[in-house]
């Protein structure tokens, strides 16, 4: 996958949207490990997912280009590392051509004190309502 930042896809105002990536199996370099722009969450939020009914567009928000790959630090990860990160980090998972697997499971997270776009690609509407932890 390309360079991306996950809040693109988890609109907030503010920002809030946090990465819970559990790898299940070990993650190399070799097998497709994420790989991150260090420092890069400070800066900001390039594009944004939309939907809009059936119509999916990405909007372009800030010229700031992506990371050089020679700047990318790999994210190695034994099986059972859980790797945390904020939504605005530039990181992409690089592409597995060893006869090794990489699986993950990943959950993003929202504050709920904040706003959540009503054009997020990820909707749940009145007969399945978004509930805390309380």
């Amino acid at each position: 996958m390309r360079w991306h930042q996950d809040a693109t896809f988890f609109d907030s105002t503010p920002i809030s949207v946090t990465t819970f990536w559990f790898a299940l199996e070990d993650a190399t370099i070799e097998n497709g490990c994420l790989w991150a722009e260090p420092g890069g969450h400070r800066g900001p939020l390039r594009e944004r997912f939309l939907r809009d009914g059936d119509r999916i567009t990405m909007e372009k928000l800030d010229a700031t280009p992506w990371p050089d790959n020679s700047t990318a630090v790999p994210i190695e990860a034994a099986a059972g590392t859980l790797v945390c990160f904020h939504g605005l980090l530039p990181h992409y998972s690089a592409p597995n051509r060893s006869p090794v697997s990489r699986h993950a499971f990943t959950l993003h997270a929202t504050d709920a004190g904040t706003s959540y776009s009503p054009r997020n690609w990820i909707q749940r509407d009145a007969s399945f309502p978004v509930r805390g932890f309380d």
